[in-house]
């Protein structure tokens, strides 16, 4: 009973990867390329000296976007720092103490957690805040090059 309960978690944590995979890579790339459109936006409107309220606008934009992305990549760190936590609580149990069933079941639970959870974008990239910071960093290297060409 125990094995098929972990493999119908083990289908749908396939199934949920699958799902949202797609999702999570689009988000990516379309959050650099907001960012880094919105950022060359607001160069624009400085050499321009547009007005104080179309200033505000873009940077508030460009903050919405930024804590979009950041909060699908910390929902990807949290998730994986949750998995290794559960291995973690598990053997720090009094499991030597347990009945030999319990101790079992335990273990199982140990070898299946070293499996490491992920949100992954596209089964390429997985969303931590490494990623976070690399999306910042490509947005900012588009703006430059962006900036130059202008």
């Amino acid at each position: 009973m125990l094995i098929k309960r972990h493999n119908r978690v083990i289908s749908f944590s396939k199934n949920i990867e699958q799902l949202f995979s797609f999702i999570a890579l689009m988000q990516v790339i379309l959050n650099t390329l907001v960012i880094c459109s919105i950022g060359f936006f607001l160069i624009v409107s400085i050499h321009n000296e547009a007005s104080v309220f179309e200033l505000v606008k873009t940077i508030f934009a460009y903050c919405v976007i930024m804590v979009e992305a950041f909060i699908i990549c910390f929902a990807g760190e949290h998730l994986s720092l949750k998995g290794k936590l559960i291995a973690n609580v598990t053997y720090e149990t009094l499991w030597y103490d347990m009945p030999v069933n319990t101790e079992k079941i335990l273990m199982f639970i140990i070898m299946r957690s070293q499996e490491r959870l992920t949100i992954t974008a596209g089964k390429m990239i997985d969303m931590s805040f490494e990623t976070f910071a690399n999306i910042m960093k490509a947005s900012a290297s588009y703006i430059s090059v962006l900036n130059a060409m202008y």
